[in-house]
């Protein structure tokens, strides 16, 4: 189940690698827009019924009130149904004017360019919702792996039909627009293919329960039993929203302020395409380390407090903090300085090497945010990281309309940045608070910062000898740049571990856990560990 789940979110990150050289800056940046208003609509109409229903569903059948739960089922099906129908309709219809509003002084491009793409997007609400829903009922049953596979199926096949779409028609002479409009309809084919995967897993199920417990008529009404489910379901999608308004924002603000600055259509669209899906696609990449720390933290915080026992909550934040900064500093110094091969080697040119190290530092805070979210719910404190979250967004709004004219994109790479920064902060000093944790997070940090040091060293020396050997081989642009990764990264990790065990920042038996190269790593760290420490142990 583990494996489906990595494997769908990792798929839903790299197909923009080649999606980027089919369609180019503008059509990445088409898409992103048509994303932008699609993802806040199916939040609302996805987020939080599976979580309601299985819930709802699970609580039933441990009461043994069986009658509810085909009549729950129902309920949740026709909500979903006619929700996601209303939510169709509205995003068909009102592509003009969500194009107006990207680009209110290009105003006959925007709608040119982007119409197309945000219709070939509405049909996928049409199914998504019926998808979250079947997954509620297969959670309440506790069966996980059918919802497991179904997003791995999902994934697969969208990456499929958005690849190829993309490719069939750039490859006939079509525009980027028409590139990111085909992209964009694998949103629903990938759809498809998860409902009838899911629609199978989900008959099984039910044939079973009905055979057990023969259907008899609800002792609730359906209308007592919807008003139920939206009252489960609506705090959880408002809480997923925060991430969507975040793109939302960047959607109505960046191309507009570019547009006021001086910028064609055209171009503020490419920016906004290298900011929106180049770099921070690079940015979501740590983010998939502080997903796994986080999950494994989220029960361990909330069992130590169930155990009423501060000390080993402490212990275990601390632990999840150095873990989490041990990971994400090196692929933020691989951001900053590595920053055009990475450019070229993933997307085909260099014009967004400078956003990429511009935005390095975000895939720290977005960790960082996203770890003290679980530790705080964890900790019982739902609504706060929340909060924290949207005033971050707010920050990031101000930051735009401040920064974008004078300095361009970097504003809104600064701007973004900034936001991260204060929902980080905030979520941090709320861990504190609630979870009594003393001492610095500074403190926590500095062992893995020396370490970083020799790291931007050694990645900067990586690549020039890279570019040197390129130039006098004469390589093409993608093979120097595979080049000089090659070079900067191999033995950049190796310094990296090596000061990194030396400083403190991790220890053997914190390596030791990792699946395949664990023991390896322990038994070579051992050899670096500084003589108190290693003494220290014998004792």
């Amino acid at each position: 189940m583990v494996a489906c789940v990595t494997a769908a979110k990792l798929l839903g990150l790299v197909y923009l690698f080649p999606l980027t050289r089919l369609i180019h800056d503008e059509g990445i940046g088409i898409y992103a827009n048509a994303y932008s208003l699609y993802v806040i609509l199916l939040t609302l109409s996805t987020a939080g019924f599976p979580t309601a229903l299985g819930k709802l569903l699970a609580e039933r059948l441990a009461l043994g009130r069986a009658d509810e739960v085909e009549a729950m089922y129902r309920v949740t099906l026709r909500t979903v149904t006619r929700f996601g129908l209303l939510l169709c309709l509205a995003m068909w219809w009102g592509a003009p004017f969500y194009s107006h509003l990207v680009a209110l002084r290009a105003s006959n491009e925007a709608d040119a360019a982007l119409t197309g793409s945000i219709h070939a997007l509405a049909p996928a609400l049409l199914v998504v919702p019926l998808m979250s829903a079947l997954r509620g009922y297969l959670q309440g049953f506790q069966k996980l792996e059918p919802s497991a596979f179904s997003q791995a199926v999902e994934q697969l096949v969208r990456v499929l039909a958005i690849v190829v779409g993309a490719f069939v028609v750039m490859h006939r002479g079509g525009t980027p627009a028409e590139g990111a409009a085909a992209a964009t309809f694998g949103a629903f084919i990938g759809a498809l293919a998860g409902l009838i995967w899911l629609l199978a897993a989900v008959a099984p199920v039910r044939r079973r329960f009905r055979q057990r417990y023969q259907p008899q008529p609800a002792r609730t009404s359906a209308r007592e039993l919807r008003r139920e489910l939206w009252r489960v379901a609506l705090p959880v999608s408002l809480g997923a929203l925060v991430v969507p308004v975040s793109g939302l924002v960047d959607a109505l603000t960046v191309q507009n302020a570019l547009l006021f600055a001086g910028f064609s259509f055209t171009a503020a669209t490419q920016m906004y395409g290298i900011l929106s899906r180049q770099a921070m696609q690079l940015v979501q990449l740590p983010l998939a380390f502080a997903m796994a720390v986080g999950a494994s933290v989220l029960p361990a915080v909330a069992e130590a407090k169930a155990l009423r026992d501060p000390l080993l909550i402490a212990e275990r934040i601390r632990h999840t903090l150095r873990s989490l900064l041990f990971l994400t500093l090196p692929a933020a110094a691989a951001m900053l300085v590595l920053n055009r091969p990475l450019d070229q080697l993933l997307f085909g040119s260099t014009e967004g090497a400078s956003v990429i190290a511009s935005v390095s530092l975000m895939s720290v805070l977005c960790s960082l945010e996203l770890t003290s979210t679980y530790v705080l719910q964890g900790l019982g404190k739902m609504y706060r990281p929340v909060r924290n979250m949207f005033l971050g967004v707010l920050v990031k709004l101000i930051c735009n309309l401040l920064l974008i004219i004078p300095f361009h994109i970097l504003g809104a790479a600064a701007a973004t940045t900034i936001g991260y920064l204060v929902s980080a902060t905030l979520n941090v000093l709320a861990v504190k608070k609630y979870g009594e944790l003393r001492g610095s997070v500074w403190r926590l940090a500095l062992p893995a910062l020396l370490a970083t040091i020799p790291l931007c060293g050694v990645l900067a020396g990586g690549q020039w000898l890279g570019a040197k050997t390129a130039v006098l081989i004469h390589l093409p642009p993608d093979a120097a740049a595979a080049l000089e990764l090659t070079l900067a990264l191999a033995p950049g990790a190796a310094v990296y571990l090596t000061a990194a065990v030396r400083f403190g920042a991790v220890s053997p038996e914190e390596l030791r856990p990792l699946p395949a190269v664990g023991r390896r790593l322990a038994r070579w760290a051992e050899r670096w560990v500084p003589a108190p420490a290693a003494a220290s142990r014998l004792r």
